[in-house]
């Protein structure tokens, strides 16, 4: 409930939220681990994937993400490779993403591109915001063209990704 009442506090619907593959990570420590296990899903899997962590204070393994609105993050070719998740009320970080591994290095990825990357080959233009929420409003909002960064900055991976599409930014 407090995730649906956050994103209509951001005018997004649930049709919206299911179009992007927003969701939402319980504040259960255990919950995620234990579904995760219910599909096959080993622990030792969970936590090589970033998804559990341990802490030094306590040897059993918990959800990283927890009362957080979850962003799936794709690579170019439409794969999932990490999340990133806002968190409800509060609490620090405000925005958490997957922790980096072979298969998810926020510097090298941009959200969006997934779903971005022919309207910018059509436009001949991108459009880099600050966020998640930024990305999907222009989305919603028919400007396609839109991706954002994983972090405070652009980073020269990023930036390499953005002109293998176009040179207007």
């Amino acid at each position: 409930e407090s995730a649906l009442d956050y994103l209509t506090s951001r005018g997004l619907s649930r049709d919206d939220a299911d179009r992007f593959g927003i969701g939402y990570a319980p504040t259960d420590r255990e919950a995620m681990r234990d579904s995760l296990a219910a599909l096959g899903f080993e622990p030792d899997r969970q936590l090589a994937s970033g998804l559990l962590v341990v802490r030094e204070s306590s040897p059993e393994p918990r959800a990283r993400f927890r009362h957080r609105l979850m962003f799936p993050i794709f690579d170019g070719a439409g794969h999932v490779v990490g999340f990133g998740g806002r968190v409800l009320g509060q609490g620090e970080p405000k925005y958490l993403n997957s922790a980096e591994s072979a298969a998810f290095a926020k510097r090298k990825l941009l959200y969006g591109l997934n779903w971005a990357k022919q309207a910018i080959r059509k436009a001949d233009r991108l459009i880099i915001v600050e966020g998640y929420f930024d990305v999907i409003r222009l989305m919603l909002a028919g400007i396609s063209e839109a991706v954002a960064p994983l972090g405070t900055a652009l980073t020269d991976d990023q930036a390499a990704l953005v002109r293998k599409y176009t040179k207007n930014v």
